[in-house]
């Protein structure tokens, strides 16, 4: 009898280790920033030997606008054909922290605690960066910035970026504008005057109004000088409507306005406060983006906005989240930057053109 127990003791022991033995093997750890090759050795090491690796993404972004909507749709899909591509599972996660950067912090943390493998985030204050990308490297998760950089004080990147080229997208904006001026002979046109709506506290948004002005002084020069104006909005189309409205109230020997703006909330504000003042028939918006827009050209609304200077959120997506996977499936290194370019296109053609 106590041979008997005594071999039952040992086989409970043998099959206790070997228990042991087969959860350690199965058990997937967050690795820290060292350990990113050698994990990315085994990942690819998994797919030879018929495995599958599973991804668990997270997108955390400022708002839920069209544009970051369609971003994220994107980015979902191409995560999907390139799972089917390469045979992985993957998980993508669309967050937004409705412009509330402590609710964005807690997003990080969720998505940290959730074991992701990779966080693309658009911060909704750039002071926030150094916080974010010590957080993510702390954790030995890689953190890549879409639309807007993560910057450190100097306005230098400390992340990977991608998004637009934001100086020649409002360039294109400003030479297509100066083109329409002149076509309609309006630079010298007294009752004509010309608003810029501006974003001057965030920094990716500056860089378009740079290359907006630098167009139309190259074609324009000084012409217009004293019939210049600017109306600063933070994000919201509310708050371009009531600012631009301020401008327009306040110049109303201004019947024709030459509208450039920093967002497509500015164009559709100020293109809202033409129509409230009723001088959209002869006045012209030019806007940055196209992803709300369309819909309105659709309904017949918004005609004074005549033109847009378009770049794709869709692009952004799909090329971030591929170097993402590239880098988690092959180790290869994601690009410091990448930048979109801009299509004009209008009412007439923009169905041809929008992604």
């Amino acid at each position: 009898m106590r041979r008997v127990v005594t071999c039952l003791m040992a086989g409970m022991l043998v099959f206790s280790l070997a228990g042991c033995g087969q959860k350690e093997e199965g058990k997937t750890t967050k690795p820290a920033a060292a350990e990113t090759e050698m994990t990315e050795v085994k990942t690819e090491t998994a797919r030879d030997e018929g495995e599958t690796k599973a991804l668990n993404i997270y997108g955390i972004y400022k708002s839920e606008s069209a544009y970051f909507v369609n971003e994220s749709n994107s980015i979902e899909k191409t995560l999907m054909e390139l799972g089917q591509e390469h045979g992985f599972q993957a998980t993508w996660h669309f967050n937004n922290c409705d412009g509330d950067p402590e609710k964005f912090m807690t997003l990080v943390d969720t998505a940290l605690a959730d074991d992701c493998d990779a966080i693309l985030v658009c911060v909704p204050d750039q002071t926030m960066s150094g916080a974010v990308v010590d957080k993510c490297q702390e954790a030995g998760v890689p953190v890549v910035a879409v639309d807007d950089p993560l910057a450190n004080d100097a306005g230098e990147k400390i992340a990977p970026w991608f998004g637009i080229d934001a100086y020649n997208i409002g360039y294109a904006a400003g030479d297509w504008l100066a083109d329409y001026a002149i076509a309609n002979s309006l630079p010298d046109d007294d009752s004509t005057g010309l608003l810029y709506m501006t974003m001057e506290t965030v920094s990716s948004c500056v860089p378009r109004t740079e290359g907006e002005k630098a167009a139309w002084a190259e074609k324009i020069g000084d012409a217009m000088e004293n019939r210049t104006y600017s109306a600063d909005y933070t994000t919201t189309q509310e708050e371009a409507f009531n600012n631009a409205s301020a401008v327009i109230t306040g110049h109303p020997e201004i019947q024709k306005w030459l509208v450039m703006v920093a967002s497509e909330n500015g164009a559709m504000g100020a293109a809202a406060a033409l129509e409230n003042a009723g001088l959209d028939g002869d006045s012209c918006v030019i806007t940055l983006g196209c992803d709300e827009i369309v819909g309105q050209w659709a309904d017949g609304n918004f005609m004074v906005v005549r033109a847009a200077s378009y770049f794709s959120g869709k692009v952004v997506g799909k090329e971030a989240i591929t170097s993402v996977v590239n880098h988690l499936v092959n180790g290869t290194e994601i690009p410091l930057e990448y930048a979109t370019p801009a299509v004009i296109c209008s009412p007439e053609d923009y169905e041809d053109i929008v992604l």
